[in-house]
């Protein structure tokens, strides 16, 4: 009975988000350790794309690892002219497998993206008007991202590039979930705990970023026993950078917003932090970085870097 007693605590210990889901609850011993622990260089693969990716006004723009029956897939967020999708690779085969259309014009361009178990959310904008933004959370483990339906979906409008969903930050916490949203260039950070099952949003703050930080194309949350943190990552003078930001206590959500560390990264073949970049955390609880270049061609480079 006492063993039994174990095991339901840990189960539950793991639903509120304590420990990794499956490892995919982006939570490691200690963020500042595995953050400034990952090489800057990169493990290197290239990905055989047969699938004719729509390409034009867009680009591959976040990158997530998941595991579903089994396989090890990368989800590659992208924007077009017509349409917002998921571009699925199988990492055992090294292939492109799926195409998923997200959304039609005027939502055509999906930003930055993060997965925490079950979920992986996206930001669908219009990038044309730069008024309007959809907030969604597809549930991959029961078909519903390969039918692109959301489990939670969040309207956002206004005045220009003031409420667009560039990028899209997702986090496992005691009261659900932690959503972070930003904007344009991510001028401003909106942050949300929700409730998917539900489809219940609850606005817990909004920052408006420093005028020295960097235009972050993907932004992801990720957790210690200590404090809640975001990595935004972004390119410059050819070479891809991370800032790793103190975000918050676990216990009590109030916005510190303090950059705390820089890592540069030595990307190879094109791969590009400006367009498509994102984090993961494995079943040990070790950080790795993933990256890709920002055009879905015939061949596609990806840089993994991982904890030394």
């Amino acid at each position: 009975m006492g063993q039994r007693n174990v095991y339901i605590g840990f189960f539950l210990l793991t639903l509120l988000g304590v420990y990794p889901v499956l490892g995919y609850g982006q939570q490691v011993k200690n963020v500042l350790e595995a953050f400034e622990g990952l090489s800057s260089e990169p493990e290197i693969m290239v990905i055989s794309n047969t699938i004719e990716v729509p390409s034009e006004e867009g680009h591959l723009q976040g990158v997530q690892l998941i595991e579903n029956n089994g396989n090890e897939k990368l989800l590659i967020s992208g924007s077009s002219l017509k349409q917002a999708y998921i571009l699925q690779v199988d990492l055992a085969t090294q292939k492109t497998d799926a195409l998923i259309s997200l959304m039609k014009e005027p939502y055509r361009h999906a930003g930055g993206i993060q997965v925490s178990e079950p979920y992986i959310v996206v930001g669908i904008e219009d990038n044309f008007t730069k008024t309007a933004s959809k907030v969604c959370l597809y549930n991959y483990r029961d078909g519903n991202l390969s039918k692109a339906r959301p489990t939670f979906s969040m309207d956002r409008k206004g005045e220009a590039k003031r409420q667009t969903a560039g990028s899209t930050g997702l986090l496992a916490i005691d009261t659900g979930y932690l959503m972070v949203v930003s904007n344009w260039d991510s001028r401003n950070w909106d942050f949300y705990r929700i409730d998917p099952e539900k489809n219940k949003q609850t606005m817990l703050a909004s920052f408006a970023a420093p005028d020295d930080w960097a235009s972050y194309q993907s932004i992801n949350l990720i957790r210690d026993g200590k404090a809640i943190y975001a990595i935004g990552f972004y390119n410059k003078e050819r070479v891809g950078h991370a800032d790793l930001i103190l975000v918050s206590s676990p216990e009590n959500f109030e916005p510190i917003m303090e950059k705390v560390s820089t890592k540069t990264f030595n990307c190879t073949n094109a791969v590009d932090f400006g367009a498509a970049a994102g984090l993961q955390v494995d079943k040990q609880g070790n950080l790795h970085i993933w990256g890709t270049q920002r055009d879905p061609l015939k061949r596609i480079a990806v840089n993994k870097f991982s904890q030394h």
